[in-house]
C-alpha cells in the first residue's frame, strides 16, 4: 500500500487538509508547515504518487464530480466542498458544485441536468428531502451516488453524516449537568434527517435526565428566513418560555442566537449560556468564547471522496453508513446554575433589593445581630466580616457581637450558647462541624433567624434557617476542572491526583464532584491516577506525600482548596517536584505567591468573600422583615490565572497587589 496521505499529515504534524493544500496549492499555507509537509513527502513514497497521479489525472469523458449542496451561505459546507474538491482532485477528479438553495425543485431540475451530462462521473448530494421516492429516478440511471450531511430513507448505507444525535446529546446534557433545567432548542427544517436526528439527541438528553420534553422549547428557523426573521422568532421564544440556556442545531443558527440575545441585552453566560453548533474560529473571539460543537469536516470530506472514487471505479468497499464524532468544545459561554442543599435554584445577590420603607423600617427596628465564624485569623475572614458589618451597619442594623472558633466545633458551640444569652435577632454563621454544632443550631433556630455562610448543618430542613449564601459551587469546581483539563489538552496518557474534603460539607463535596465529573466526561486524556481525602487540613500533607510516592507519574493535583493545597506543595517541595501543577479554590496571599512566581500553582477559581458578607447580610436584613424565599443566594466565583492576577486580587481582597509580586508581573 505504501505512504498514504495520513501517514504525511501524521510525520509532518499537521491535518490531513493541510497536506492537500500545500500539494494541491488550494489554499495558504505558511512557510514552516509547507516545508513540514514537503520534507515528509520527500522521505517518503509518498512523491511518487503524487507524480504518477499528476499524470493519471483524468480528462474528457466521465471526469468530474458533482457536488449538490444547499449553499454555502454557512461555513459547514464551504469546508466540505473545499475539503472534497481537494481530495478528488488526488484521485484525478475534478469537483463541479451546484446550490440546490434547500428547493427540492430546483435540485430535481439540477439532478436531471446532471444525468444528461456524459461528463458526470458520480454524484454527491446533499438531499433536501429524506425520502427515498424523490430520488427513484437517479436510483435507476444508476449513476454513482453518495450522500453528504444528510441521509435518504431506505439508503443509509450510502452515506456519510455527522454524528449529529449524540452531538445534541451530549451539548444538552453538558447543559444539564450545569444545573439548566429549562433549554431552548433552535434547529433548522426539521423534516431533513440531520435536523430530525438533533431533535432526537435534545429529546433523548431530556428523558435520560427525567426532564419533560415539549415541542413549545424548539425553534424552527428554515433556511428561506431572512435574518431579521429568525431573530426575532428567538425573542419571541425566549419572553413566552424564559429559558436559562439555548442549544442551536447550526452555525448560522447559532449567530441568530447570539444576534438575538445581544439585542435583548442579555449577557452570556451571566444571564443565559450557550451551546453552539459548528467549531469556526470566531467561537474563541467572541466574548465570552463560545462552547460549541465541532464538526469534523475534514474527515467527512475524505469519507466522500473515497466512497464517490470507490464507486466510480468499481472498487469494493464497505457498504454502511459512516458517522462522523462531533467533539465538543468546552468555553466559557455556559454557567453552572448554583443549586442549593435541598436542590433549591438560587437567587443572585442582585435579586435581593430594598425599598426605601424597608430601609426606614430596619432603621426604626433596633435590631441585633451576632456573627459565628468557624475560623480566624485570614484575610477570607477579615472581608467576610467587613461586607456583613458595612451593609449592616448602612441599615441602621447593630452587630452586637463576633465569636471565631479557629475550626474547633466544641468551641463554636460554647460560643453560640453565649450568643443565644443575648436574645439576638439574627446569627450568621459557618458551622466548624455539620454534626457536632448540629444540635446548637437546631435548638437556636427555635428562639432566632439562623442566617448561614457556605454550609447548612446536619438534619436541617429548609424551614430550620432563613437563608444560606454561598459561591456557587457547581461553577466553582467547574470552573478548577477545565483549567486542570485546558492546561493538558493535545497532551496524551496524562495522571492527575485528586485530594477532596472528607467532611460532608455540602459545598465542598459538591465542588470536588464536579472538578471530577468535568475531567471524566471531558477530557479523555485525563486520568485520575488517584483520589485522597483530608478531615483536617493538616492531613493534607501525608496525604499528598503518600500519593506522589505511591504514583510517581501523577503530573497535576487537583486539592479542594487553598489551605491544604499549601500543605500538599510543602510535601512536594520537600520531594523535589517542582514539576507537578497544582491546581485549586480561593486566592489568598500564600498561594497567590506561588501563582504569580509559575511555581505549582497554575490556576485556581477563588470564592469572593466581601460579596459573599454583603449577599447575606441584604438576606439578613430581608429575614429581620420577615421575608422568608431567599433560602439559598449563589454568589458567583472568579477564575484566577497568573495573567489577570492584578485585576483579580483588586476586585475580591479590595486592595493593591503585594508589592513584592510587582517583580513576578513585570509592572
Amino acid at each position: 500500500m505504501g505512504t498514504t496521505i495520513k501517514d504525511i499529515a501524521k510525520t509532518a504534524g499537521v491535518s490531513v487538509a493541510t497536506v492537500s493544500h500545500v500539494i494541491n496549492k488550494t489554499r495558504y499555507v505558511s512557510p514552516e508547515l509547507v516545508k513540514r509537509v514537503e520534507d515528509a513527502i520527500n522521505n517518503s513514497d509518498y512523491k511518487m504518487k503524487i507524480q504518477k497521479k499528476a499524470s493519471n489525472m483524468k480528462i474528457g469523458k466521465q471526469s468530474q464530480v458533482a457536488i449538490v449542496v444547499p449553499s454555502i451561505m454557512g461555513t459547514l459546507y464551504v469546508q466540505l466542498v473545499d475539503g472534497i474538491a481537494a481530495f478528488l482532485r488526488e484521485k484525478g477528479y475534478v469537483a463541479a458544485v451546484y446550490f440546490s438553495n434547500d428547493d427540492y425543485r430546483q435540485e430535481a431540475e439540477i439532478l436531471n441536468r446532471l444525468m444528461l451530462d456524459k461528463k458526470v462521473a458520480g454524484i454527491i448530494l446533499s438531499p433536501c428531502r429524506m425520502d427515498l421516492k424523490s430520488y427513484e429516478k437517479l436510483f435507476a440511471r444508476n449513476i454513482p451516488t453518495v450522500f453528504l450531511e444528510r441521509a435518504v430513507i431506505g439508503k443509509e448505507d450510502e452515506s456519510i453524516v455527522a454524528d449529529n444525535e449524540n452531538a445534541l446529546y451530549k451539548g444538552t446534557q453538558h447543559l444539564i449537568k450545569n444545573g439548566h433545567k429549562k433549554i431552548g432548542v433552535v434547529l433548522g427544517d426539521l423534516t431533513t434527517s440531520a435536523v430530525a436526528e438533533r431533535l432526537e439527541g435534545y429529546r433523548r438528553a431530556l428523558r435520560d435526565a427525567e426532564l419533560d420534553y415539549t415541542e413549545k422549547e424548539v425553534v424552527s428557523i428554515i433556511h428561506e428566513e431572512d435574518i431579521e426573521d429568525g431573530i426575532q422568532k428567538i425573542q419571541k421564544f425566549y419572553k413566552a418560555r424564559k429559558p436559562t440556556a439555548f442549544i442551536s442545531g447550526g452555525n448560522r443558527l447559532t449567530f441568530l442566537v447570539l444576534k438575538a440575545l445581544q439585542y435583548m441585552e442579555l449577557e452570556c453566560p451571566r444571564d443565559i449560556s450557550m451551546v453552539g453548533f459548528g467549531d469556526e474560529k470566531w467561537c474563541e473571539l467572541v466574548m465570552p468564547p463560545l462552547t460549541s460543537m465541532k464538526q469534523d469536516t475534514q474527515s467527512m470530506a475524505w469519507y466522500a471522496a473515497e466512497r464517490i472514487s470507490a464507486k466510480i471505479e468499481n472498487r469494493r468497499y464497505e457498504k454502511q453508513e459512516v458517522r462522523v464524532p462531533l467533539h465538543l468544545s468546552l468555553r466559557k459561554s455556559t454557567q453552572m446554575i448554583g443549586r442549593g442543599p435541598f436542590g433549591e435554584k438560587a437567587f443572585s445577590p442582585d435579586d435581593i433589593v430594598l425599598t426605601e420603607e424597608e430601609k426606614r423600617r430596619l432603621r426604626h427596628g433596633n435590631f441585633k445581630v451576632g456573627i459565628s465564624f468557624h475560623y480566624s485569623g485570614t484575610a477570607w475572614k477579615r472581608l467576610h466580616e467587613n461586607g456583613i458589618r458595612q451593609t449592616l451597619e448602612m441599615l441602621g442594623v447593630t452587630v452586637a457581637a463576633v465569636t471565631e472558633a479557629n475550626f474547633d466545633s466544641e468551641l463554636q458551640v460554647t460560643q453560640l450558647e453565649a450568643l443565644a444569652m443575648q436574645h439576638l435577632d439574627a446569627i450568621i454563621a459557618i458551622p466548624a462541624d455539620d454534626n457536632v454544632t448540629a444540635g446548637t443550631f437546631k435548638k437556636l433556630s427555635r428562639e432566632t433567624k439562623l442566617m448561614f455562610l457556605s454550609n447548612v448543618p446536619e438534619g436541617f430542613g429548609t424551614e430550620d434557617y432563613m437563608s444560606c449564601v454561598s459561591v456557587n459551587e457547581r461553577e466553582n469546581g467547574r470552573i478548577v476542572g477545565t483549567l486542570l483539563g485546558e492546561y493538558f489538552k493535545g497532551k496524551r496518557n496524562v495522571k492527575v491526583g485528586f485530594i477532596n474534603h472528607g467532611l460532608p460539607f455540602y459545598g465542598t463535596h459538591l465542588r470536588d464532584e464536579i472538578a471530577t465529573q468535568v475531567i471524566c466526561e471531558n477530557y479523555a486524556n485525563i486520568e485520575i491516577a488517584s483520589v485522597g481525602k483530608f478531615y483536617n487540613i493538616a492531613d493534607a500533607y501525608e496525604i499528598g506525600r503518600n500519593m506522589i510516592q505511591r504514583h510517581p507519574d501523577i503530573q497535576a493535583m487537583y486539592i479542594s482548596w487553598d489551605q491544604p493545597a499549601l500543605r500538599v506543595i510543602r510535601a512536594l517541595e520537600e520531594l523535589g517536584r517542582e514539576d507537578i501543577a497544582i491546581f485549586t479554590t480561593d486566592l489568598d496571599r500564600e498561594i497567590g505567591n506561588y501563582l504569580v512566581q509559575e511555581k505549582f500553582v497554575k490556576g485556581l477559581s477563588t470564592q469572593r468573600p466581601f460579596e459573599q458578607g454583603v449577599a447575606v447580610a441584604m438576606a439578613t436584613a430581608k429575614a429581620l422583615l420577615g421575608y422568608t424565599e431567599y433560602k439559598y443566594i449563589g454568589v458567583s466565583p472568579y477564575l484566577v490565572q497568573k495573567n489577570n492576577i492584578v485585576r483579580a486580587w483588586k476586585e475580591i481582597m479590595h486592595e493593591s497587589i503585594p508589592g513584592e509580586w510587582s517583580n513576578y508581573l513585570k509592572i
